[in-house]
């Protein structure tokens, strides 16, 4: 029998792009045939199922790929197109003239167990698979005429599709390529870049940048963010370093606090300036500059953490250099982009928190653009956990987000990032987990042009290199 979709459906499209066929339209959109000729739609409200397009997966599947995603199972056998596995298989051929499908292709008729269990609970081909009622004996002649029973009521049949209990099996395949890419290999093309060099057009530039170094012990005092910032913009490591610079304002304030101490005894006339300065206020400047380096860099010290791994913190007067920092911004001009989120999450009932930052990066809205003078570095987050669901309970999926397919374009001075679940379980989920799309585009300008690039994918981390046009 074709399959149908019934008026339960709720439109999730989870089954469109399952179907190997095209046989599955949106209600309101015309279908097209095989000739090209299109045809008005069966259904203006639900999707629905073309019947001269259906072969129930047969040559692709030994199930019905349409019923085995659909969230609500509304899938299922139309009773009144019944057709037998070699009209299907047929029709495959027809359908698919590129491909050879072979006689001992997928097919649920084949599956193990499935013809029985198909004349009883799911209602194919019932009539062909139920054994014909034998004749009735003629009676005897010596035995009166016995009453006559009443037929006994045939179970009535359900239609109802089996779905493959297991998940597929997970097949390695190799890292792709796309149009555009380049041949060098990415760990290779990292080398070749190196450091971040900013390209002096003249002498002029170069007082700049060497006040800005001799500046780095103040500019340390300034926010994570700010410094990251600042980093973005120089895009030179020899003139600004938000490590270096963290580290030389530590020490700086061991100087700057002792003496800030001591001035504010003067303000106060605790001490005088032709009188010998009392210790204890040099060493209660020392013991604030210890204690705040202790807090800054706490994770260094109290569980030896790498300087590299640990945030950045500023000094307590940092909020007072903030315009300094802003100005350096200004003047050595913004670079790149990073994304953000306003909040921390939301509360779907007593126990399922979605955090804001998972559900941004299942619309692929978590990256950071790194624009350094010969390449952009482009690092795209892609979802790392389940949303919060009972279904997906019920379905037994673990809380790791499976990997999603992706697809690299780069059109018009424009980078394109396009992700997409694959695991047909996950796509069960999208239907009705909110803030929980099947597919996300990410789409990146680039302001200058770009030679090609190279991408790595690990760890749920798509980091792109695109190398300049420009660059020597």
């Amino acid at each position: 029998m074709a399959t149908m979709i019934t008026s339960e459906c709720i439109n999730c499209g989870a089954c469109e792009p399952e179907c190997p066929n095209t046989a599955i339209y949106q209600g309101g959109v015309e279908w097209q045939a095989q000739d090209g000729a299109t045809h008005p739609a069966l259904s203006d409200d639900i999707f629905y199922i073309v019947p001269e397009k259906c072969t129930e997966c047969v040559g692709f599947h030994d199930h019905e790929a349409c019923a085995a995603v659909c969230p609500v199972d509304c899938c299922v056998p139309n009773p009144d197109i019944p057709e037998t596995h070699d009209v299907l298989l047929d029709r495959a051929r027809v359908l698919h003239p590129e491909l050879t499908i072979a006689d001992d292709a997928p097919s649920r008729f084949k599956k193990e167990g499935a013809v029985a269990p198909a004349a009883q609970g799911n209602g194919h081909d019932a009539a062909a698979a139920r054994p014909a009622t034998p004749p009735p004996a003629a009676p005897k002649a010596a035995a009166p005429a016995a009453a006559p029973r009443a037929a006994a009521p045939a179970p009535s049949v359900r239609g109802r599709v089996e779905k493959p209990v297991a998940p597929p099996p997970r097949v390695a395949r190799p890292a792709p390529t796309f149009a555009g890419e380049l041949s060098v290999e990415y760990d290779q093309l990292v080398a070749d870049l190196g450091a971040p060099r900013r390209r002096l057009h003249s002498s002029l530039s170069l007082p700049p940048l060497w006040l800005l170094a001799a500046g780095q012990g103040f500019l340390g005092a300034l926010s994570p963010a700010m410094k990251q910032r600042i980093d973005a913009s120089v895009s030179d490591r020899r003139f600004f370093d938000p490590q270096l610079a963290t580290a030389a304002n530590i020490f700086l304030n061991l100087v700057l606090y002792p003496v800030a101490c001591v001035a504010v005894a003067m303000a106060a006339r605790h001490v005088s300036l032709f009188t010998p300065v009392p210790q204890h206020w040099i060493v209660l400047g020392l013991g604030i500059a210890s204690g705040e380096a202790a807090w800054r860099l706490r994770e260094s010290f109290f569980h030896a953490a790498p300087l590299a791994e640990v945030p950045l913190r500023g000094a307590l007067y940092g909020p007072l250099l903030w315009p300094l920092g802003r100005l350096v911004v200004t003047a050595f001009g913004a670079r790149g982009a990073t994304s953000t989120v306003g909040f921390d999450g939301f509360y779907a009932g007593r126990d399922h928190y979605d955090e804001k930052l998972e559900r941004e990066r299942r619309y692929g809205s978590i990256y950071r653009l790194e624009e350094r003078d010969d390449a952009y570095i482009l690092r795209v987050e892609f979802p790392r956990v389940l949303p919060p669901s009972s279904l997906a309970d019920e379905l037994g999926l673990p809380p790791e987000m499976p990997d999603y397919d992706y697809e690299l374009a780069l059109r018009d001075g424009t980078f394109e990032v396009h992700g997409r679940v694959t695991d047909p379980r996950v796509r069960k989920l999208t239907a009705v987990a909110p803030a929980f799309p099947s597919e996300f585009t990410t789409r990146v300008a680039l302001r200058q042009p770009v030679k090609g690039f190279r991408h790595r994918y690990r760890d749920k981390m798509l980091e792109v290199i695109l190398p300049k046009a420009t660059a020597a």
